[in-house]
C-alpha cells in the first residue's frame, strides 16, 4: 500500500510538471502558447492543438510562411499564411491553407504578433479545459491528492516503523 501511494504521488506531480512545462513555462521565454479555434489551417494546425508562437520582425516575414496577427478589434488572433507582402504599405495578405478565398482584408504589420513555430495536436482542448473553473478545481484536487498520498505514505512508514519495535 505504501508503494502505491508514493508511485501515485509521483505520478501526479509529473502528470503536473508537464502541464506546467507545456502550459506555463514558455511564457518566460518570450513563446506564447495559443490554441487554435477553428480549422482554417488544417491539417497543419488542426482545431484543438496548441500552436507555440514566437516574436518577429515583421520586415522578415515572406511570402508562404504562416503568421499570426491581431484582427482590427485588436484582441482575435489569426494564424494564417502569408499569400503577399506590401513592403511599401507595410501590409501582408493571407489565407488560411482549408479556406478557398484569402482574406478580406490586408494586414498592417503593426499587427503581427509572431510566427507559429511548433504544434502539439489536441493539447489544445486540455488547456482550454484546465482554463476553465472545472479545470482550476481538479489542478487544486490533484495537489490536495499529493498531499493526502505524501502523508499516507510517511503514515504508513511510522505504523511499519511501530510494528517491527
Amino acid at each position: 500500500m505504501r508503494h502505491l501511494c508514493k508511485w501515485l504521488a509521483l505520478a501526479i506531480c509529473g502528470v503536473l510538471a508537464v502541464l506546467t512545462i507545456l502550459l506555463v513555462l514558455p511564457g518566460l521565454f518570450g513563446i506564447h502558447p495559443l490554441i487554435v479555434q477553428s480549422g482554417s489551417m488544417e491539417p497543419v494546425y488542426p482545431k484543438g492543438s496548441m500552436v507555440y508562437i514566437r516574436n518577429t520582425d515583421p520586415s522578415g516575414l515572406s511570402e508562404g510562411s504562416t503568421v499570426t496577427f491581431h484582427l482590427e478589434d485588436g484582441e482575435t488572433l489569426v494564424t494564417h499564411r502569408i499569400t503577399q507582402i506590401d513592403m511599401e504599405r507595410e501590409e501582408i495578405y493571407t489565407k488560411g491553407d482549408a479556406n478557398e478565398l484569402e482574406d478580406g482584408a490586408a494586414t498592417s504589420f503593426a499587427q503581427v504578433e509572431g510566427v507559429p513555430f511548433f504544434c502539439i495536436p489536441y493539447l489544445g482542448y486540455l488547456a482550454g479545459y484546465l482554463s476553465s473553473m472545472a479545470g482550476k478545481a481538479g489542478i487544486v484536487l490533484l495537489v490536495i491528492m499529493v498531499c493526502l498520498l505524501s502523508w499516507m505514505d510517511g503514515a504508513l512508514m511510522k505504523q511499519k516503523e511501530a510494528l517491527e519495535e
